[in-house]
């Protein structure tokens, strides 16, 4: 399994990661939003980790480029999301779509993302 975890946040990206990878998962990691970009257009990955309140830092390029749409087809667990999130502009939910509300724990989106495989 292959995820991409996208937070600008370094001590919960590291968090993360460190924990996934004891769980034998492959785990690529971005802070910031050029690298998620150009890695969403190079690799393939079997689920997305987006930490919302990164996303909403660099949403007017995220808008520019259609980076939504691009992410239609990978299933996406939105953590730290605000309180009446439900999907991203111009993406169609994907069935596999986890939605935590924040504040959300670095267990609880591991759990989660085990859980939705």
């Amino acid at each position: 399994m292959k995820i991409v975890v996208f937070d600008d946040t370094r001590k919960r990206r590291s968090e993360l990661t460190d924990t996934l990878h004891k769980k034998r998962i492959e785990v690529t990691s971005f802070y910031g939003s050029n690298d998620f970009i150009n890695a969403l257009e190079k690799n393939k990955s079997d689920f997305l980790l987006l930490d919302m309140e990164s996303w909403s830092r660099g949403k007017s390029i995220y808008n520019r480029f259609g980076i939504a749409k691009k992410l239609e087809t990978i299933p996406i667990i939105f953590y730290n999301a605000p309180a009446k999130f439900t999907v991203l502009n111009e993406r169609s939910r994907h069935p596999k779509d986890r939605i935590l509300f924040k504040p959300t724990e670095v267990d609880a989106v591991v759990a989660s993302l085990l859980d939705s495989r």
